[in-house]
């Protein structure tokens, strides 16, 4: 997705009043994205991207993305799977007035800051036609959240008794750059993208945050603790490198 034809690299620019150097992100969502200060000058990009190809690609493979961008999977999956959940979803896009017809019989009905409505019904998400991509992208999150909010403490409070370890309260987010976390005083915020997982890795982070409650670092002691708690949870942790792979485009951060 981030390759064309001729070599050349397709690519965001943001002028960034914070930045201090140049800054190169590879997402799911946006490719590549490059975040300079306002006083960089574009001659000087060629000469960056040449030394940072490699990079570059080996950033995309672990994400997982195809290099080409007319290879790039579309934004608004057809469907999504919730593994721990045991759920498929097809994601459809259908007129307004269909979403207004299935009100009465809906799941969850999805609201946005802005006003967007879709529901979820019968195994479906229904959004509706007449809305950008990126609206459509706005109420997938908000679905996801939602899913999460309602399945997510359940699961954590089902683990925590299981391994004798108390917190104090659970929130759920689209977090930007965590799984989850856990503050000092015993909150745990989770990922409502955990939702997408396989269910040892979702399983994993929870014993992770859960391990912070006796371990607020990750000392020795602390991979002793989560060890004991799971004799995989190496492996786990390793195999979390990769668990992007997992999401679709839509919950990319």
């Amino acid at each position: 997705m981030i390759f064309n034809d001729d070599g050349t690299l397709e690519y965001t620019l943001t002028r960034s009043k914070r930045a201090k150097h140049v800054r190169l992100k590879v997402t799911r969502s946006k490719g590549l994205e490059i975040v300079v200060p306002e006083t960089f000058k574009t001659k000087w990009l060629p000469s960056i991207l040449e030394k940072r190809t490699d990079w570059i690609r080996n950033a995309a493979r672990r994400l997982d993305l195809p290099e080409r961008i007319e290879e790039l999977p579309p934004l608004v999956p057809e469907q999504i799977v919730l593994p721990s959940m045991g759920y498929e979803y097809s994601i459809q896009s259908v007129p307004a007035v269909t979403i207004s017809e299935k009100l009465v019989d809906a799941e969850k009905i999805i609201r946005t800051t802005t006003g967007l409505l879709s529901i979820e019904t019968q195994r479906a998400v229904l959004l509706p036609d007449v809305v950008a991509e990126s609206e459509k992208v706005e109420l997938l999150r908000c679905w996801l959240v939602r899913c999460g909010k309602e399945y997510l403490p359940e699961l954590l409070e089902d683990v925590s008794i299981e391994v004798g370890i108390p917190y104090k309260k659970v929130q759920i987010r689209l977090q930007k750059g965590r799984w989850g976390s856990c503050s000092s005083r015993g909150t745990i915020s989770l990922n409502a993208r955990l939702m997408l997982l396989p269910t040892e890795l979702l399983r994993y982070i929870l014993l992770h945050e859960l391990a912070h409650v006796r371990h607020p670092n990750h000392s020795n002691a602390y991979w002793r603790y989560l060890e004991s708690l799971d004799s995989k949870a190496l492996e786990y942790d390793v195999s979390m490198r990769d668990a992007w792979k997992y999401i679709p485009r839509c919950f990319s951060m």
